[in-house]
């Protein structure tokens, strides 16, 4: 596939879920593709791809997906963001699938399963920075994130999966940092592409940072971008910006008007995440072109339409922990709560049923992301500023502390409600080469109205 400069923004191919079923395989393999005008060869993508399939399923559906690797290195699948089970043939990022083997995922999505914009991507440790920011990464879209809002059915959808890429020698660099340009941000692959709306149209853009470690900070001139759900989740009301940040792995569906005829370019910013941190220069990522006979204007549905979400503030909290995020002395290596990552110990044991408080600081100058797999959480506190509910996340950013001794504070509250997520799971930095190189914990949720299963502890490293 050959791209250039300015050709038409292309929504991903995709497959759709059929009588209840998504029956898809991913093929983990070698191949030698254009990505912004230069010849890439790429040790492993999904089906050849590097914008592989965007998945369409439906709440109560059943995903059994084959997984095969033919490429060199061990990999698995994680589906970012969804409330599934993380055992056995789940959501389960134990499990690791060697070069020559296969690995048949089958579980159900629950029926009451959030809808909105997801993504897959591999979570093999410690190889996630070198297979994401490869390319390894697609789309998935659960349900109808539209259907409360009858007026808006047949508005145009546009999907947009940000990615950038670093090479050295005609490869993806193999451990990319974070710092540095990088002159290979992508939208579905394209480079630059060009988008065309008519004046007033209003459009459905879903936007997915699909990068393994930068921040996108995207603007189009004070255009306004109406937001309605992030991270997957259907806010409870519309909120307007100017600017979308979308730390890595996090997802915004917004609401676009087509502006007054013309040009216009959706900029990314540069952007810093720190003194300590990395520091990135800003792309041009779409031009917008807007003209032809202009539409009379939809309304953004007001608050009222939207469905309303339970405030996890007017509950009870059955505990409150401190999470601390923390860099050492060594550039590479990251600490959650003074000891590195470790797959053979559980750091924290949650009962079900328990809606927890967790205060998270991180004691580095510059910036780490929040990522809990199996669920969603309720920001209500950053750096001691009371939040909005407008919804829940998945991702948050964590600011860089103000000094040493004087960390960032996110204060949130995670509902360990839903019984399809007993067992193991992680929660870590999603920026990737912090997460390989050690800022990642596991979670265990169990029962209590069961026998407690034999659990091996971690201990603190000193």
């Amino acid at each position: 596939m050959t791209v250039t400069v300015g050709q038409p923004l292309q929504n991903p191919p995709q497959i759709v879920s059929k009588q209840g079923v998504l029956s898809a395989t991913l093929t983990v393999e070698p191949a030698q593709l254009s990505v912004a005008g230069q010849q890439v060869l790429f040790t492993a993508l999904y089906n050849g791809l590097y914008t592989p399939p965007l998945l369409r399923v439906m709440p109560g559906d059943r995903v059994t997906l084959l997984l095969n690797n033919f490429a060199q290195l061990p990999t698995n699948l994680h589906y970012h963001g969804f409330n599934v089970t993380p055992r056995s043939t789940g959501d389960n990022i134990f499990i690791s699938v060697d070069m020559g083997d296969s690995f048949q995922y089958d579980f159900p999505i629950p029926k009451n399963h959030r809808q909105g914009l997801y993504w897959y991507h591999p979570h093999r440790d410690p190889l996630l920075n070198t297979q994401i920011s490869g390319g390894m990464a697609g789309g998935i879209i659960i349900g109808d994130v539209l259907a409360p809002f009858p007026s808006l059915k047949t508005i145009p959808e546009r999907v947009m999966l940000l990615k950038d890429l670093k090479t050295a020698n005609g490869m993806p660099v193999e451990d990319p940092d974070p710092s540095g340009p990088t002159t290979k941000r992508t939208i579905n692959g394209l480079y630059k592409p060009q988008l065309q709306m008519r004046p007033g149209q209003l459009e459905f853009w879903r936007i997915g940072n699909q990068s393994s470690n930068i921040f996108y900070k995207l603007s189009m001139g004070g255009q306004k971008f109406y937001v309605i759900a992030t991270d997957g989740n259907l806010q409870n009301r519309p909120t307007t910006v100017t600017t979308l940040i979308l730390p890595p792995g996090s997802r915004r569906e917004v609401l676009v008007y087509g502006p007054p005829a013309g040009t216009y370019q959706l900029q990314d910013a540069a952007f810093s995440t720190g003194p300590a941190g990395d520091q990135y220069p800003g792309q041009l990522m779409l031009t917008v072109i807007s003209k032809g006979t202009p539409v009379t204007p939809i309304p953004i549905p007001p608050a009222t339409a939207f469905p309303k979400l339970p405030d996890l503030r007017k509950g009870p909290i059955a505990k409150n922990r401190t999470i601390v995020f923390a860099d050492t002395v060594l550039p590479d290596l990251f600490y959650i709560n003074g000891k590195p990552y470790s797959p053979n110990c559980v750091d924290s044991v949650v009962n079900l049923g328990d809606v927890e408080r967790w205060t998270i600081k991180n004691t580095a100058q510059e910036a780490h992301v929040f990522h809990i797999h199996q669920l969603d959480f309720q920001v209500i506190d950053i750096n001691g500023q009371p939040q909005p509910f407008n919804g829940y996340n998945d991702v948050v950013t964590l600011p860089a502390a103000a000094s040493d001794s004087k960390p960032s504070v996110v204060t949130v509250l995670i509902p360990f409600t839903d019984p399809v997520i007993l067992g193991k799971f992680v929660y870590h930095c999603h920026i990737i080469q912090h997460e390989d190189q050690g800022m990642m914990s596991v979670v265990q949720v169990i029962d209590p109205s069961k026998p407690r299963p034999d659990i091996k502890m971690c201990h603190t490293t000193p």
